[in-house]
């Protein structure tokens, strides 16, 4: 496919090492044809990387010929750490240069001053892997706010500091290699999305009606005869899985329309002034970035996806994002807010968004929404058991609606499918202006609900695509979702360091 926004051409030491990271192990002859370089470059360049250690022999490919040396890189030849702050739980991440995560941190979010919550949770990361922090090149954080992609480094940017930590505990995973890939939601690979039966509109996509009088509103039987079987029940004059409930009901409360409703642990602080406070505590190069974004560079990262691969991450934690990747880069914009897919404009005339702007798709069918909707509802509160607990985080009470819409609750689901008929749409208007064909889903919300917004999505999309665009776009579920944001962070450290 044509690739969107094509920039600089890279250098020869960037597209190698980018290429033998998304398709290694790769002979020199592999390396020419990928990059357009020609082999004397490509071996001048692959000596220098051999020598600086960043690149490794690893046998050789029969050939009809003399053998080919096959090479590919060395995962512990450069080191960062990633860091996410969501609005509970604190990820800490240490990341190798093939994107495999080398060790994991979870802890809860700090009640009081972050500085010395984080540096204690990157000095257990860094002591509990074995790795001297001389060896990792810089710091990303992940900020769940607005961003700018700014980057901090000291005067001795290069240096890394000697030796140190603090020692600590709770609980650390730790990983043998790099993640898998993702898991396709295409109707050709898994039988739960085929292409409803019926023609028209209400075959796209189905859309909850009053019940008729008499008529029983139930689940379905299966996830895949709510999404595929309508006949019957149209054949009676009633929708399939009919379910008697009112559209989501917007939150217009108080949090939407102030702004960025910062974490009480992130009050008071900008991304520019952590990442200036981060540089003077680790002495370390920081990144800090938006989760959105850090989580399509994961993606991109973990994966291994080449970098002729355009794709949208669609993120979903507590509000909604986008980080788009064209050529192995990630769009920032000129302000540093590209991917603002919470803020597309599904409704013209709708219900005013905090961002000071009218009918967006996070006000209209974010998380926040149909926390605030099952919690409206009495059916649904008791379905996904809101009504026996205060108010949790967003993230933690989507994630119980969520699990109930899974087991076959019919209020919760009626929601889910309510807020997937809007990102559908949206979803569909990022892939017709950026003409990709890959759509990645990502972040806790996703990793709960894929099963509603993954087939919503598709078809929504299919129709034009093979009546008009002729395209085959693709929707698919992050593997890494619950640690996306923090490797995507630290990937963006070693990315820089690329062209070094």
């Amino acid at each position: 496919m044509g690739r969107p926004g094509r920039g600089r051409r890279p250098a020869a030491r960037e597209s190698i090492l980018d290429a033998i990271r998304a398709s290694e192990p790769l002979s020199r002859v592999e390396l020419a044809a990928i990059t357009g370089l020609t082999e004397a470059a490509v071996s001048m360049t692959v000596r220098r990387l051999l020598d600086e250690g960043l690149v490794v022999e690893t046998g050789r490919a029969p050939t009809g010929g003399k053998p080919r040396t096959l090479l590919r890189l060395d995962p512990a030849a450069r080191l960062a750490v990633g860091v996410h702050l969501d609005r509970d739980v604190t990820t800490f991440v240490l990341t190798g240069q093939t994107g495999g995560v080398i060790s994991r941190l979870a802890r809860p979010a700090p009640p009081g001053d972050l500085l010395p919550h984080l540096a204690d949770g990157i000095g257990t990361l860094l002591a509990a892997s074995g790795v001297d922090r001389a060896r990792c090149l810089g710091l990303g954080v992940v900020w769940p706010g607005p961003r700018n992609g700014s980057v901090r480094r000291t005067p001795e940017a290069d240096t890394p500091p000697a030796a140190g930590g603090v020692a600590g505990s709770t609980e650390i995973s730790h990983f043998g290699g790099p993640g898998s890939p993702s898991v396709s939601l295409s109707p050709e690979a898994t039988p739960h999305t085929r292409r409803p039966t019926a023609t028209g509109p209400e075959a796209a996509l189905p859309h909850r009606r009053a019940a008729a009088p008499g008529a029983e509103a139930r689940p379905p039987a299966s996830r895949a005869d709510w999404a595929t079987s309508p006949g019957a029940a149209e054949a009676a004059g009633t929708p399939a899985h009919v379910v008697s409930v009112q559209a989501l009901p917007h939150a217009s409360d108080d949090a939407h329309l102030r702004g960025w409703d910062a974490p009480p642990h992130l009050r008071g602080w900008d991304a520019d002034e952590l990442g200036r406070r981060l540089v003077e505590e680790n002495g370390w190069p920081v990144l800090v970035e938006n989760d959105a974004t850090a989580a399509a560079v994961g993606e991109y990262w973990v994966a291994r996806v080449g970098p002729e691969q355009a794709f949208a991450a669609l993120y979903m934690g507590s509000g909604i994002g986008a980080g788009i990747v064209v050529e192995g880069r990630a769009m920032r914009g000129g302000h540093g807010a590209a991917g603002e897919f919470g803020h597309v404009c599904v409704q013209v005339d709708g219900p005013e968004c905090w961002c000071g702007s009218r009918g967006c798709l996070e006000v209209l069918a974010g998380p926040r929404t149909v926390v605030a909707a099952a919690r409206a509802d009495a059916a649904a509160a008791a379905e996904a058991g809101l009504g026996q607990s205060a108010p949790r985080s967003v993230t933690a009470d989507f994630a119980a609606v969520a699990r109930a819409a899974r087991s076959g609750a019919p209020r919760c689901l009626a929601l889910l499918e309510d807020s997937a008929r809007y990102v559908a749409a949206a979803a569909e208007s990022v892939v017709n202006l950026l003409d990709i064909d890959l759509v990645v889903l990502t972040g806790p919300g996703f990793a709960a609900a894929s099963f509603v917004y993954g087939p919503a999505i598709m078809r929504r999309v299919q129709p034009a695509d093979r009546r008009t665009w002729h395209r085959s776009a693709t929707v698919t579920v992050s593997l890494a979702a619950a640690t996306a944001s923090a490797t995507g962070a630290a990937a963006l450290v070693l990315q820089s360091h690329l062209r070094r």
